[in-house]
């Protein structure tokens, strides 16, 4: 729910408050049907309603005091670390006033004393629950932010055009078409394989490589590199790995390169 906190520029504020909302209708069903001693006297209606009003209160606290902080200069995670820490002493006020609204509890006449002791006693019993949750909520919010940019990077670059083939390696033949399956290097040569046919090329397989980059695909051995979309499948084979391409044709893939390669595909 904090995404926009974490590197998601394009959320915006209302989008913050549906996650805050979905968060808390989920939790607040979720504690719900625990049947806590504190709202069990309570109809079930209402007791969904007190826990779903307070998961909101403390999902808008924490962030409203994380965003605040990164707003003041404070570099990630700090604020969000200060957010949860202070989070217990912010909800207490609410917690109060949600009970006494409840059960029908006045505070008129109280003195400074009571009210500190009646504080205190809150914070207690609000403290333990609040920080385990707000902690375990923004722990998730950091690590799916982190997910969420890295696969809205890669789905950006999946969207970007491609060049020709021949606009990064132009003696590649005009008859292949652009459509590149693999490169294999061979000595001070490099084979191209495309949907149309192979053509091999005096050209050292690093240079390739780097020529081939913007293009969607991988260096999967020390002499081959593969473009993800012709990959039909990667099986082991004995202390290595092989991927099949789209014509059958079998490419070695080294045990350094694998992980790479499965996570990218």
């Amino acid at each position: 729910m904090l995404l926009t906190l974490f590197g998601s520029q394009d959320t915006s504020w209302r989008q913050l408050t549906k996650y805050c909302v979905a968060f808390s209708a989920i939790g607040g069903l979720v504690i719900t049907s625990l049947d806590p001693l504190v709202t069990a006297q309570f109809p079930l209606w209402l007791s969904a309603v007190h826990w779903f009003t307070h998961l909101f209160v403390a999902a808008c606290l924490l962030a409203g005091t994380t965003a605040l902080g990164v707003l003041l200069g404070a570099k990630m995670p700090w604020p969000l670390i200060l957010a949860v820490c202070i989070l217990p002493f912010l909800l207490v006020p609410f917690s109060l006033a949600a009970e006494a609204l409840l059960e029908g509890v006045r505070f008129t006449g109280i003195t400074a004393a009571g009210a500190g002791r009646l504080y205190l006693s809150e914070l207690v019993a609000l403290a333990p629950p609040s920080l385990g949750l707000s902690a375990l909520v923004a722990i998730f919010a950091y690590r799916a932010a982190d997910i969420a940019e890295r696969y809205r990077k890669v789905l950006r670059s999946r969207h970007l055009p491609e060049p020709t083939l021949r606009s990064v390696l132009p003696s590649v033949p005009h008859q292949l078409g652009d459509d590149i399956m693999q490169a294999e290097a061979q000595d001070h040569y490099v084979t191209i394989t495309t949907t149309q046919g192979t053509a091999t090329l005096k050209l050292a397989f690093a240079d390739c490589v780097n020529a081939l980059s913007t293009f969607r695909g991988i260096q999967c051995h020390r002499s081959h590199w593969v473009r993800f979309k012709h990959i039909r499948k990667v099986r082991r084979s004995g202390s290595a790995y092989v991927c099949t391409l789209d014509d059958g044709t079998e490419i070695p893939v080294s045990r350094r390169r694998y992980g790479n390669l499965k996570k990218m595909l």
